[in-house]
């Protein structure tokens, strides 16, 4: 790969400076004691996956037992499919076998993504020939842009966004050289990285390459050509990766989030349009996340609970040199034609939702836009002589001016009243803008870098520590939410104690989650590893969308994809046998019975009607006859799918019979049931395509029944129920993965000769 020869001091003084912008980010966390949770999800969802991910390793690592399926994510989940979509960044793998909390953890995680985002842009720019000026300064707008400090807040997207030079340097070094491979291997690593975001970067690279190819050649000549071998590169970096992604992608196509739910032309609101408007000279990040009013202007909750929100902007030098593209001959042309297309599919809903992988419309793909505005503008930073002075000296007052006027345009229009205290922010960066725009007139580098690092300071520090809605909890509280169950595991120690019979038996319990969490979330099981009733969980197992059919309004909790199980018959079907409420709370369970106390301080009651993970049934219903107002009958009918229902129907006996044992563990179940006759059994796992089921040792069928449990066909005296799991199209991805590299090493070898000869 051919990239301009750098000085190493210079690529120190990037790292101070990165560094240097990450201690005013972070300091105030450290010094003040606060936890350094950016926001609601990382308090809510991935502090407890990174908590169930060191589980699982652990456990990987302790026992050999291959992390596939995960009992405390929400009723089971199949965890390698599911929650890798959160995982397969390196970051995570190398903190989970430290025992550094989470709060601790996330900070050293976050500086390096930084790191990694300067690094990964600074290789860009050397291979596209720039100064160690242009470099530096392009790499902490690229590093310090709203889109990265915001996306900070979902770590495992923050990762994805700082490998993102790098791809496109892959595809640059194709269009210079034809050297595909570097290629090959970013979109190998990207697709394990996320590939939902690379979902959206690969639509995005068909107007990368175009736009490259003809800056680069002037010209169309042999662009197709060359388009057609990429794309075929790209196929071989995707089979690569198959052994991760096929099965993570068959996955969440059965989860309800996924599916075009906007096939419309505009938005019910303003706010997207506004946004989109004001994103390139407004540090969306500073007011968007708000408790403050201000934010509604800059938020947008789509009708689905999808939040939107313009992260384009990326320091003052973007804003203000942005206008010389479509004064300059050479950009006129293009610069015209690639505004237009990102601008219709960031503001016409259908296209967004495109963008978004047929779901909710979102500007999530925008990063690309972002990278792609700070690589445009590197030119006019690398060469002050080409900008064109008049444009410039009217850009930055005007820019100036707009930042302080739309706020209040948008609340007049909006009707939104009370936006003081956001503004003031907003009006902060007003000095560095004016700065900015003289720095570049006198073509004053020195002020200019200066300018920039702390304009990005100032805007870093309000994104995060300044804004109220990111510096409420307290660290202490943080980690003792964490444990407030006890230390992992000793819950599920704990309840052995109270019946022997427990040593045979699976169950799971319920832990009110305002009594003893305070209503801080509804995935802290994940931190006891507790088998629980609740789950906050985006990439939830499809068979939960049964599970919601039997009653929406006490499965789901404050969202869509939120769980909490609040209706006592399914807490029964699910093999719920203890519940942990408050002192003063009456049992959940229709026959509950107070044994005692947890931690002398909530009351412990014990479910009369608990099942012993399943039991036989006696009659039968097609799902399509049920409706909620039945959830009592769902301990004693089988609720079939109707193409399930003939055949059912001839299997089910006439008695109910619970397993007299049971245990369940990793990826593999074992359970007893004794009956008198043949019939079918229904079991508290959640149905899943990758579980194979043997009964005295043949393999049989397996339904979903009861809301996406398990059902399976029992046989007259003992039986022998083993069950193991493994995720659907593992196979699939294996021999998809081991062609790939097959593939790519014949490519190799062929490259190989034809450089010989």
């Amino acid at each position: 790969m051919y990239m301009k020869p750098h000085n190493r001091r210079t690529v120190l003084w990037l790292l101070l400076a990165i560094t240097g912008i990450f201690l005013i980010i972070s300091l105030p966390y450290i010094t003040t004691g606060t936890a350094f949770i950016l926001g609601w999800d990382m308090r809510t969802i991935y502090s407890s996956n990174f908590e169930n991910l060191r589980t699982m390793v652990t456990a990987w690592k302790e026992t050999g037992t291959l992390p596939y399926w995960s009992w405390v994510n929400f009723l089971g989940n199949d965890f390698y499919s599911s929650k890798l979509f959160y995982f397969n960044d390196f970051f995570e793998y190398f903190f989970a076998f430290t025992d550094l909390p989470y709060t601790t953890a996330i900070i050293w995680m976050t500086y390096l993504r930084y790191i990694t985002a300067g690094l990964s842009f600074y290789a860009y720019c050397r291979y596209r020939k720039y100064s160690d000026y242009t470099s530096v300064l392009g790499s902490l707008l690229f590093t310090f842009s709203v889109y990265l400090i915001q996306i900070m807040r979902d770590p495992f997207f923050a990762s994805f966004i700082s490998f993102l030079p790098l791809y496109f340097l892959s595809v640059d070094r194709y269009i210079r050289e034809r050297k595909p491979f570097f290629f090959v291997f970013m979109v190998f690593f990207l697709f394990l990285n996320s590939y939902y975001l690379f979902y959206m970067t690969s639509l995005f690279t068909i107007l990368y390459f175009i736009l490259r190819w003809n800056q680069e050649y002037d010209s169309h000549k042999g662009m197709w050509k060359h388009a057609f071998y990429l794309i075929g590169y790209y196929l071989v970096g995707f089979m690569i990766s198959g052994m991760i992604v096929i099965p993570e992608i068959l996955n969440i196509i059965g989860n309800s989030r996924v599916g075009e739910r906007s096939a419309v032309l505009l938005y019910e609101s303003l706010v997207p349009y506004l946004n989109y408007l004001s994103g390139l000279f407004t540090p969306t990040s500073v007011v968007a996340y708000r408790t403050d009013t201000i934010s509604n202007l800059y938020l947008y909750d789509t009708p689905n609970h999808q939040l939107m929100a313009v992260y384009v902007w990326a320091g003052s030098v973007c804003a203000i040199l942005f206008p010389q593209l479509f004064v300059h001959k050479q950009t006129r042309k293009r610069s015209i034609i690639v505004t237009l297309l990102v601008s219709a599919f960031a503001l016409i809903p259908i296209l967004s939702s495109i963008m978004h992988g047929f779901s909710e419309p979102s500007f999530r793909w925008m990063a690309n836009v972002t990278f792609l505005l700070v690589s445009s503008v590197l030119p006019f930073i690398e060469d002050m002589h080409s900008i064109n002075k008049k444009v410039l000296n009217l850009s930055y007052p005007v820019i100036a001016l707009l930042l302080a006027v739309t706020p209040w345009l948008f609340a007049s229009l909006l009707g939104v009243s009370g936006i003081q205290v956001g503004y003031v922010q907003l009006l902060a960066c007003i000095p560095t803008i004016l700065i900015t725009g003289i720095a570049l007139a006198k073509e004053h580098r020195p002020l200019l870098l200066g300018t920039v690092i702390v304009e990005l300071s100032l805007v870093s520090f309000l994104s995060c520590y300044a804004n109220p809605s990111q510096n409420g909890l307290k660290k202490t509280d943080a980690d003792r939410m964490t444990t407030i169950m006890g230390e992992k595991n000793y819950f599920n120690e704990w309840t052995l104690t109270l019946d022997p019979d427990n040593e045979h038996s699976f169950y799971r319990s319920y832990i009110d989650p305002q009594a003893v969490y305070f209503g801080r979330g509804t995935n802290y099981n994940l931190d006891a590893n507790i088998r629980g009733l609740m789950a906050y969980d985006s990439t939830y197992l499809a068979s939960t969308n049964d599970l919601v059919a039997l009653d929406p309004e006490q499965v789901i909790d404050y969202l869509p994809w939120t769980f909490n199980i609040q209706n006592p018959y399914i807490m029964n079907l699910v093999s719920t046998k203890y519940a942990i409420t408050g002192a003063d709370q009456p049992s959940p369970f229709l026959h509950g019975e107070l044994i005692g106390h947890y931690a002398d301080t909530w009351n412990v009651y014990l479910n009369q009607d608990y099942i012993n993970l399943g039991k036989t049934y006696r009659s039968i219903m097609n799902e399509k006859n049920y409706d909620p107002s039945l959830s009592s009958e769902i301990t004693s009918t089988i609720i079939c799918k109707e193409r399930d229902y003939e055949e059912l129907k001839s299997l089910i006996g006439n008695e109910e019979v619970q397993c007299y044992s049971a245990y369940a563990e990793g990826n593999h179940v074992s359970a007893g049931l004794l009956t008198s006759e043949s019939g079918v059994a229904v079991l508290s796992v959640p149905f899943d395509e990758g579980w194979t089921v043997t009964v005295n040792g043949h393999k049989t069928n397996t339904y979903s029944v009861n809301g996406g449990m398990i059902g399976i066909a029992v046989e007259a005296g003992e039986n022998d129920i083993q069950m193991w799991f493994s995720p659907k199209g593992l196979n699939i991805g294996k021999t998809c993965t081991i062609a790939g590299i097959l593939l790519c090493a014949g490519l190799v070898i062929l490259q190989i000769r034809s450089h010989k000869n």
